[in-house]
């Protein structure tokens, strides 16, 4: 007969620690009707846990468990009233060894035999954190990664746990949206983390043997195997200090294991080089976080084929629908300083005049969509770039081959270039078709592309005045300068003013194409000057899945890229620490980055 108690209704799911991981398990645990105690003994650590669990639950509703009913989050500073009515009880504290062996001994000594107790613990089996725990038999490992974004969950008893507890948390974590997996014998590092382990450390043997420096072993294994992101990459973010902690610990267990590994981290550490944290590691980051600062701002995306706007931290996390029921292929977004955000909608076919330009205040709880630019007065807008400051917006007309800008409530609307004069819309030919746009009101500059063919290699980048010349008209233009000519399918355009650096995605085909690629444009506008052809040099990053959206993070020099496979990516403007962000997570085409606002 089991001695766990299997009868689950109306019982909580109490979970210790409201930190970044505590969090996440508790949003999960409230779909379908739960009941989750979170304590902490951090007040403000529960407040800021409850404001992400209330911004991020609408996300999980809509598109993981579809129409679940919301359960209920009480919050705690006394962890014995917490305790009280659990069925299950999980730790997530931070990784020390002699904390969770007397966390798990403490809570053996007042929680009722017939309660599971769980530890998040990767790094150590239950076992070896059970000198204190008298009850062995309801001692568990569950094992979540990153819930909401990442939903596996490795379920491990050890050689005491009853029989009942696994099938019992695996039918829960299912009914609770998870992927749970059954590890069947005790093993350090569970299933993916031990695997994972076994990379980084024979990537770290590659590297300290000279066989290759961590880039090259990033950039392979990317490209190979279709890693999100290369085991250096992953390292720097985790922290060096802390991959050598879990090295060693891996070592008192396997015997053998190479020594260079640990020199290796040892000589990085010395140096005070631990990875993102510190500024640099294996990479050089552009920015010191703060330890456990949250990320200031949110990368707005636009998802055509879902007709949706979303956001995303810009760490890949909080992942939340914004506006949804967007039936005309929206494609460009900016948002202003209230959080108002202005978009493009390409229209329901590139043959009809029925182009847009929306607005809605995302910081409204039902926010409502008010078109300022009524279709058939822009054929199939684009990218689309907001001057504040002037009050005024900007953006490309792809079949209409035309630059246009309006005032914010949509009036003043004016045409500053057409690449097509006399010729009937929608254009054909794809190399007048223009796309992305970048402004520069301070030198009174606007750059734009026109992408040509699909991968046709006809693509081309030009800027002129941002005003018209004296006597001159959106038809007959003498200060349009072709900055680069031949490349493989430009899209959109953004400008890091203080460098004068002009960043482009691309969308065509390798070598050149799939890329964010950067040139300096300082020197001043020459309609006479020549064209230049693409280089090397010009690439930031490659490897892109249909390149298009991009937005520059001007302070910390990041730019993120979207691509029509429907993933985000960062990446340093010197091409150093390209993350992937979301992946296969649906089509995007338009994205910008905003500052974090709540809704009212």
């Amino acid at each position: 007969m089991s001695r766990i108690d299997t009868n689950v209704e109306g019982r909580a799911h109490t979970i210790i620690g409201a930190g970044t991981l505590g969090r996440r398990i508790a949003l999960m645990w409230i779909t379908n009707g739960g009941l989750v105690h979170l304590f902490d003994s951090n007040e403000a650590a529960l407040k800021s846990a409850e404001e992400y669990i209330e911004d991020t639950f609408p996300e999980v509703e809509a598109n993981i468990l579809p129409g679940t009913p919301k359960g209920e989050l009480k919050l705690f500073t006394d962890r014995a009233k917490a305790l009280e009515g659990a069925w299950l009880v999980t730790e997530a504290v931070p990784e020390v060894l002699q904390l969770k062996i007397d966390l798990l001994g403490d809570l053996d000594s007042v929680v009722s035999p017939n309660v599971i107790i769980a530890t998040n613990s990767s790094s150590y089996t239950s076992t070896e954190m059970i000198e204190k725990v008298k009850h062995r038999h309801r001692i568990v490992n569950t094992h979540y990664y990153m819930p909401p974004e990442a939903l596996p969950v490795e379920i491990m008893p050890n050689r005491w746990t009853d029989e009942a507890v696994a099938q019992l948390l695996i039918e829960q974590n299912k009914r609770h949206g998870f992927i749970p997996f059954h590890v069947r014998k005790e093993s350090v590092g569970l299933i993916a983390n031990r695997i994972w382990a076994a990379i980084k450390r024979e990537s770290l043997y590659t590297y300290a043997e000279g066989v290759a420096e961590p880039s090259e072993i990033d950039s392979i294994l990317e490209k190979v195997f279709g890693f999100y992101h290369g085991p250096f990459q992953g390292m720097d973010g985790v922290g060096l200090d802390v991959v050598r902690d879990i090295e060693m610990h891996y070592r008192t267990l396997r015997p053998g294991l190479p020594d260079l590994v640990i020199e290796c981290l040892d000589e990085k550490i010395k140096q005070g080089k631990l990875g993102a944290k510190t500024g640099e590691g294996f990479y050089k980051h552009s920015k010191k976080p703060a330890a456990d600062a949250a990320p200031s701002k949110r990368i707005v995306y636009l998802d055509i084929i879902e007709g949706k706007m979303k956001s995303v931290d810009t760490d890949g996390k909080a992942k939340k629908a914004l506006v949804d029921g967007l039936k005309f292929m929206p494609d460009g977004v900016q948002i202003d300083s209230k959080g108002v955000a202005y978009f493009t909608n390409m229209g329901a076919s590139a043959a009809e005049n029925d182009g847009s330009i929306a607005r809605v205040d995302l910081t409204k709880d039902s926010p409502e969509v008010t078109y300022i630019v009524e279709p058939g007065q822009t054929h199939t807008p684009k990218q689309i770039q907001l001057d504040e400051a002037n009050g005024k917006l900007y953006w490309c007309d792809r079949e209409g081959g035309r630059i246009q800008r309006c005032d914010l409530d949509g009036s003043g609307l004016e045409t500053l270039y057409d690449a097509a004069p006399g010729e009937a819309r929608p254009l054909q030919d794809g190399t007048k078709w223009c796309v992305g746009i970048a402004i520069d009101t301070k030198r009174g500059l606007v750059y734009w592309t026109q992408k040509g063919s699909s991968k046709g290699w006809v693509g081309r980048i030009f800027r002129a005045s941002i005003e018209l010349p004296s006597g001159a008209t959106a038809e007959k233009r003498t200060d349009v300068e072709t900055l680069f000519h031949n490349l493989p399918e430009p899209i959109d355009l953004e400008l890091d003013f203080a460098s004068q650096k002009l960043f482009w995605t691309d969308r065509g085909d390798p070598p050149f194409g799939n890329s964010l690629n950067s040139a300096d444009v300082s020197a001043p506008l020459d309609a006479s000057n020549e064209p230049k052809e693409i280089s090397r040099e010009n690439i930031v990053a490659e490897r892109f899945h249909e390149a298009i959206g991009l937005a520059l993070d001007r302070e910390n020099k990041i730019a993120y890229v979207s691509d029509l496979l429907g993933s985000l990516w960062s990446v340093g403007f010197n091409g150093e620490g390209r993350t992937q962000l979301l992946a296969d997570d649906g089509n995007f085409t338009g994205i910008a980055l905003a500052p974090k606002f709540r809704r009212s």
